[in-house]
């Protein structure tokens, strides 16, 4: 990525001088940037070969219709010629959302609801979500998180997590039975803005498209409602090998989700195995990396991990107790 070439791309794409670039971060081949132009500030998004047109087309088209909707979302922000992308490099498509000013909120339990509130009605916002064209399929990369984590099952340092996160990949119940809708698929801390003025905002959607809603609210409950266990001795040296779920945070994002749209019974009874998936494709995926780049997950490959293996037959039970009474 040539930053020069950006900037003059952007002032013809846009109309609009650019002051400065600033990259963000780089993953995957995927570039976000920030934009200061003489219009304001944007959030740059520049997709690496492998996301085709028709692939960030559809991404932009769940935006367009949140901001028609005017979910608390970022603004597409349209080129001069009133296009949602232009090619940045051969094969290469890139998009502008407006920036949101503001900083990552803790996530309280105002927060917490807030967001169980927000996921809900996005899961029952299309209408027909088996027609709709942006569709995600994080059960179709099962194989390949079983393929990455048996890969790295002989490795010195990564073996015996890997060959943990590959056992119980296999042994997961049916996940597919579960009802579909539109979800974000990224909803963590890292993706809430709060303005000055308090208004919060779920940025990130270039993972969104239709599939089991369950795995929005695995991924919440899996990252947002658990806390570290104190443990004497510990795998990972000073990272904590196992977390709890907060009874508090699990049972008010429950309620909060609740009352917009109802876990069905079987999403209900399946909590514990879809944060044991979501859990396990991240560490898979972490692992991959760590052993091509050590350190570059940032100690996410132990911590998913460890909140993975502290879904024990007693928290599975206990979490759909919770949701069953967060129901009534």
């Amino acid at each position: 990525m040539n930053i020069e070439t950006i900037g003059q791309l952007v002032e013809k794409n846009y109309g609009q001088k650019v002051k400065r670039l600033e990259e963000l971060n780089e993953r995957d081949g995927q570039y976000v940037l920030l934009a200061e132009t003489s219009g304001g500030k944007l959030i740059l998004r520049l997709c690496p070969p492998k996301r085709s047109q028709q692939q960030v087309l559809s991404d932009l088209g769940v935006l367009t219709l949140l901001n028609k909707a005017e979910f608390p979302v970022p603004q597409l922000h349209p080129t001069v010629t009133k296009q949602p992308l232009w090619e940045w490099q051969s094969g290469c498509w890139a998009y502008a959302v407006d920036y949101i000013e503001g900083e990552q909120p803790e996530v309280d339990l105002p927060t917490l609801n807030w967001l169980a509130q927000t996921l809900a009605q996005l899961h029952i916002f299309v209408g027909k979500p088996a027609e709709f064209p942006a569709q995600v399929d994080w059960l179709g990369e099962l194989p390949l998180s079983i393929a990455r984590a048996e890969a790295a099952s002989t490795h010195p340092k990564w073996g015996k997590l890997a060959r943990e996160v590959a056992s119980t990949l296999k042994s997961l119940p049916d996940l597919s039975i579960l009802p579909i809708g539109l979800i974000h698929s990224d909803a963590h801390e890292g993706n809430l803005v709060q303005s000055p003025e308090g208004e919060l905002y779920l940025v990130d959607w270039e993972q969104a498209g239709v599939d089991k809603m369950i795995f929005d609210i695995a991924l919440v409950l899996g990252w947002l409602c658990v806390w570290p266990q104190e443990s004497k001795s510990s795998l990972f040296g000073d990272a904590p090998d196992k977390y709890d779920f907060d009874e508090e945070y699990c049972t008010n994002f429950l309620t909060n989700y609740q009352q917009v749209r109802r876990l069905t019974e079987p999403e209900m009874n399946l909590l514990g195995p879809a944060i044991r998936f979501v859990l396990g494709w991240y560490t898979a995926r972490d692992i991959e990396r760590e052993i091509a780049e050590p350190g570059v997950s940032d100690g996410l490959a132990f911590t998913n991990y460890a909140i993975l293996r502290s879904v024990t037959p007693a928290w599975e039970r206990r979490l759909t107790i919770w949701a069953q009474e967060s129901a009534q």
